[in-house]
């Protein structure tokens, strides 16, 4: 007996020793190692600062004062360092993104984001998108940290509602493509929400999202509520225009407003202003906007930077395991590579980092990262270390062209209401680098219906990447965004939003792990490693894309 208990005393010795040393080790991760080996294109922001502007959004300014070195943005930031290194004002250390050239259909343009970023309100704090635009401090609301489409931008409203109260938002159905409202716990995993078109209008009023309604139509205004809670099981009983927290009362609880693609010209709220919000209390009562701010504040959440949901330490631990490559990416050295779909963080972290364990019971749609219930998601690692030049490749579904501002009623018949793809920094950081959205890449589909984007770094862009030559490119990135961490990394993510039910080949038609070429057949995305610009060039100007078609897997 004693000699068992002198065993088992020597290994959770052994055990707490190791421990001891993994996190002692695990400290010393994710520190600013001077940017040795990191790219040094910049720009990290826009390149000039804008005077007038600037002076007239600067008195209304309330971010921590060591934030505002930066005057040509709006919510000001620490100037990056060569490689795009900063410390934000609460003391986080990033790399920031490399800025992509703009796009005329941009949400946020060099030209208005100044007036962005005073839309808003003490409920509504105002847009957010990815680092650059709006501020370079990583502890800004400003930057989402939650990977981004920037074909959108958001407004993250925090609140707990009291017992017995809800929050009543009312306002107009905007000029856009596709708006909702989607509540999350406070890590991020997707609650409860409402998306445009199932939004019952005010008596009187028209949604312009429905069916044969005019985009242009009028009056257009709704009545939306919040309350806590869990909506009925029976579907037919939940009552119209209803979000629920599913969540106590007092809880804290995040929402986003999206808004994809408003349209030419307007702000990002698609032209109608933000929705007022007022707290009706259990005894009756109504409060003010103001009150209402008040009565259900969180202080510690409103108008902050989201935390985040994956450690940086963490994942650059994970990629040191002696399993893993030696560029300390998730990726893998292929010639093509079909997609593959997302399913939740803990699948996520597991099939990545632990592959010969089984994961089949975590592949549960349950979404993370403040993922949108409407949107399915497939992504593939990329690393420089063994490509500079990637094309995704595959059949572009049929979606609505809402840009030009149409008037005439959107169209239903479409495949997906959005299809976008981006480049991202690891999940840690959550940085989106660039994206095209189907409006952008619908101009150099073949005859074929296939669309090709060309994903690399500016110095390695080939002379044919271009609409021109008939394809997209997107900007790679200088990295995970991690100090530290790993100059090669690159992912790439496809989006596919609001699918028409008679349209069977998106992401939420793959049913089971590794089904994806089955379930998707030619609209799924394939990514090929062409590895260096020369051999893109090759294919000429117009690009001859039946190359890239015979390449894929089947």
């Amino acid at each position: 007996m004693r000699t068992l208990l002198r065993w088992l005393l020597r290994v959770v010795g052994a055990i707490a020793l190791l421990v001891i040393i993994v996190m002692v080790w695990m400290r010393g991760l994710a520190k600013d190692d001077g940017g040795a080996g990191r790219p040094t294109g910049g720009p990290y922001t826009w390149s000039a600062p804008e005077p007038a502007a600037n002076a007239a959004s600067g008195a209304n300014i309330d971010d921590d004062p060591r934030a505002r070195s930066l005057p040509q943005t709006p919510r000001g930031g620490p100037v990056p360092r060569a490689d795009g290194h900063v410390v934000g004002s609460q003391g986080t250390g990033n790399l920031l993104t490399p800025m992509p050239p703009e796009r005329v259909t941009d949400i946020a343009r060099k030209d208005n984001v100044h007036k962005a970023v005073a839309i808003k309100t003490c409920f509504w704090p105002g847009p957010r998108l990815r680092s650059g635009y709006y501020t370079t401090d990583p502890d800004d609301y400003g930057i989402e940290n939650q990977i981004p489409d920037i074909g959108n931008t958001f407004s993250t409203a925090w609140f707990s509602i009291p017992a017995g109260g809800k929050i009543v938002l009312q306002g107009e159905f905007p000029h856009i493509r596709h708006w909702s409202f989607v509540t999350y716990s406070v890590d991020g995993v997707p609650r409860d929400g409402l998306y445009d078109s199932e939004i019952e209008p005010d008596a009187g009023a028209a949604n312009p999202f429905r069916p044969g309604e005019r985009r242009d139509a009028q009056p257009r205004r709704y009545t939306l509520t919040i309350v806590n809670g869990a909506p009925p099981a029976d579907q037919a009983a939940r009552p119209k225009n209803t979000v629920y927290t599913l969540s106590e009362p007092g809880v804290p609880t995040g929402m986003h407003m999206r808004n994809y693609i408003p349209d030419r010209g307007l702000d990002w709220t698609g032209g109608v202003g933000l929705p007022k919000a007022a707290l009706h209390q259990a005894d009756g009562k109504v409060l003010s906007e103001q009150d209402t701010c008040a009565a259900t504040d969180v202080p510690h959440k409103r108008g902050k930077q989201s935390p985040i949901t994956v450690s940086p330490k963490l994942w650059l631990a994970l990629n040191s395991l002696p399993w893993r490559p030696g560029d300390r990416t998730p990726a893998t050295n292929f010639d093509v590579a079909p997609m593959v779909k997302f399913y939740n963080r803990e699948h996520l972290m597991l099939s990545t980092f632990f592959p010969a364990l089984p994961s089949d019971g975590l592949a549960v749609e349950k979404g993370g990262f403040w993922s949108n219930p409407v949107t399915r998601y497939g992504f593939t690692y990329l690393s420089q270390a063994y490509g500079k030049v990637y094309v995704v490749h595959g059949k572009l579904p049929s979606t609505p062209r809402t840009f030009d501002g149409t008037a005439e009623p959107m169209d239903h018949q479409a495949d997906m209401r959005y299809w976008s793809l981006c480049t991202s920094t690891a999940p840690p950081i959550g940085n989106t680098v660039d994206c095209v959205h189907d409006e952008n890449v619908h101009p150099v589909v073949d005859a074929r219906g296939y669309f090709s984007v060309v994903v690399s770094r500016a110095s390695d862009r080939p002379a044919n990447a271009n609409a021109k030559c008939g394809v997209e490119w997107i900007e790679y990135g200088n990295g995970d965004g991690i100090p530290g961490g790993s100059a090669d990394f690159g992912v790439v993510i496809n989006r596919h939003t609001l699918v028409n039910p008679a349209f069977k080949h998106s992401w939420f038609d793959v049913k089971s792990l590794n089904g994806e070429q089955q379930a998707m057949g030619e609209y799924l995305p394939q990514v090929i490693n062409l590895r260096e610009k020369a051999r893109f060039e090759s294919l000429g100007c117009p690009v001859d894309t039946s190359k890239l078609s015979a390449m894929l897997k089947h």
